[in-house]
């Protein structure tokens, strides 16, 4: 009897915790970002935080009567996008692979296990990469799969592996790591106190909503993030003609097939033997 009643007490503490915690904030600008962040906390536990075209969802938890945690989810660890008329028919570039553990398959597989190369021919390689184009046969890239594994997983641990179909309109191919999907160790809370919501000194304005109201506001969001990903993305790669799509892939968890033959073959030179940069001498004053 008394183990039942400590347990209808912690469950009327989550359910206040959730009641009070549960909807839309707006705070200013973080981190010398110009935009404000905007956080939605869903009544079934789920957290979402865009940020000018960063995104972070997962769990949160109530700790107590004041405070939530988050528990990040797992986000798609690469972004594909293509596009047309931008002087790079017929190439893929792969942009931020420098330092992953990641895998390609181009063109369609007759059977699962399909072998998938290195991008790279060292892993991880050249932390300092930025972007790097490959010349391919667009008549066979009608599907191209990435494998991607996080930091520190054993060679034959199953792999993130992200299928799309592309699009015959488009012969402009772009593979992007999504920075933000990968683990930072930083841990993130609200916490209720003194009548202000706080995330550590920065103070969280909640919005009056409705449950319906939240999850409209939640679908505005997510779009806005979608055209914010490609205006990021345009600057990054400098792409400015034709439209950019950025497509949703066939997500899955499992074990890669690897073959040694990697799609860049690029030695990575030590950083201690790239020439740094030799400004010139001021000029003498007359």
């Amino acid at each position: 009897m008394k183990n039942r009643l400590v347990l209808f007490i912690l469950l009327l503490l989550n359910l206040s915790s959730s009641a009070q915690f549960a909807g839309y904030y707006i705070a200013g600008p973080i981190e010398g970002n110009e935009e404000k962040v905007h956080f939605i906390l869903e009544e079934n536990g789920r957290f979402h935080i865009f940020n000018e075209g960063r995104y972070l969802n997962g769990e949160w938890k109530a700790v107590n009567k004041n405070k939530v945690n988050f528990v990040s989810g797992t986000m798609d660890l690469v972004d594909l996008f293509v596009s047309s008329g931008n002087k790079h028919p017929d190439q893929i570039c792969f942009r931020g692979f420098g330092d992953r553990k990641a895998f390609v398959r181009i063109g369609k597989s007759d059977h699962a296990g399909a072998a998938f190369r290195p991008v790279y021919r060292e892993e991880p390689q050249c932390p300092y990469e930025y972007y790097t184009y490959i010349n391919v046969n667009r008549k066979e890239c009608s599907e191209i799969a990435i494998a991607v594994k996080l930091p520190g997983q054993h060679k034959d641990t199953t792999a993130f592996v992200y299928t799309y179909a592309i699009p015959e309109k488009y012969d402009e191919i772009y593979a992007v790591v999504n920075s933000n999907a990968f683990p930072d160790g930083r841990n993130l809370s609200i916490e209720y106190k003194n009548g202000h919501y706080m995330v550590g000194n920065i103070e969280l304005e909640k919005q009056a909503t409705s449950p319906g109201l939240l999850a409209q506001i939640l679908g505005t969001q997510l779009e806005q993030l979608n055209q914010d990903q490609i205006k990021v993305f345009r600057k990054a790669l400098y792409i400015k003609n034709g439209t950019v799509e950025k497509l949703t892939p066939k997500r899955s968890r499992t074990a890669i097939q690897v073959i040694d033959n990697p799609v860049i073959n690029f030695v990575c030179p030590d950083e201690s033997q790239i020439p740094k940069l030799t400004l010139p001498p001021p000029k003498e004053s007359q």
